[in-house]
């Protein structure tokens, strides 16, 4: 998976509605594992719930924000690791449960395997996994700008999906917990509402130009875009936010499953 600190910028604003679905499967006794934590305000968010509450994230930027987080929310049940989560640095049985918000969907296949048989290695029997991703079948763009759908695109290029079906990952969490070893026992879907009001469609559009400007040196030096894109793409999100009725809903699915 890609990192680049302009996505650990955009990941600064998830917090504890993201992992809501996730809480009634809690318990104040429990240890928990938020992998791919970005920087940690959802990790934050479940601290309170748990006993122990530890992130890990491979990008150093992003774990430099966690441990300011840490240090300055008062909490002191809440740790974090730089740590690839393909090959997690603890031992055999260690979480009760193991949380994945916005990460699943961007690995392929081997390193979905290997990541989800190491969550399933540190976490106990009987332990509980929880997974939030995305699934662009799901998303409601409205108005449907070339630019803004350019944009979208790009985006996906930076993750370079080899598997078509990479785009609809949220609809196949179960299935996909299933086929390695876990057994689903709920599932739904959400939407993050970009588009609320006219300050929350400000915040969407600045957030899609920081990552575009961020990102789109890196799309162009490696082929994967071209200036010009680049150019009509922040066109389109500059259009899409100056219509007082534009909506913009994404789409994110959830599923809970258990080791048994």
């Amino acid at each position: 998976m890609r990192h680049d600190s302009s996505i650990v910028e955009f990941q600064r604003k998830r917090g504890g509605d993201s992992a809501a679905f996730f809480v009634p499967f809690l318990a104040s006794d429990m240890i928990l594992l938020d992998a791919g934590c970005g920087p940690g305000t959802i990790t934050a968010a479940l601290a309170g719930i748990v006993g122990t509450a530890v992130g890990v994230d491979i990008e150093p930027h992003a774990i430099v924000a966690a441990d300011r987080l840490a240090s300055t929310s008062g909490l002191t049940n809440l740790a974090f690791v730089e740590a690839d989560m393909t090959a997690l640095p603890f031992g055999d049985e260690t979480f009760d449960a193991v949380f994945f918000h916005a990460v699943l969907y961007h690995q392929d296949g081997a390193a979905l395997t290997r990541t989800l048989a190491e969550a399933r290695r540190v976490l106990k029997p009987g332990g509980v996994i929880g997974t939030r991703d995305a699934d662009v079948g799901g998303n409601i763009l409205h108005p449907e700008l070339d630019g803004v759908r350019l944009a979208l695109d790009l985006w996906q290029r930076w993750y370079e999906h080899d598997d078509p079906e990479a785009l609809l990952f949220g609809r196949r969490q179960s299935s996909l917990l299933r086929a390695r070893g876990f057994t689903p026992i709920w599932s739904s879907a959400g939407y993050v509402n970009h588009s609320a009001d006219a300050t929350s469609r400000s915040e969407a559009v600045a957030d899609a130009r920081r990552s575009l400007l961020g990102l789109g040196p890196q799309l162009v030096s490696k082929g994967l875009a071209t200036d010009g894109e680049i150019q009509a793409a922040l066109a389109g999100w500059d259009a899409w936010g100056a219509d007082p009725d534009a909506v913009y809903f994404r789409c994110r699915c959830e599923c809970v499953a258990r080791k048994d």
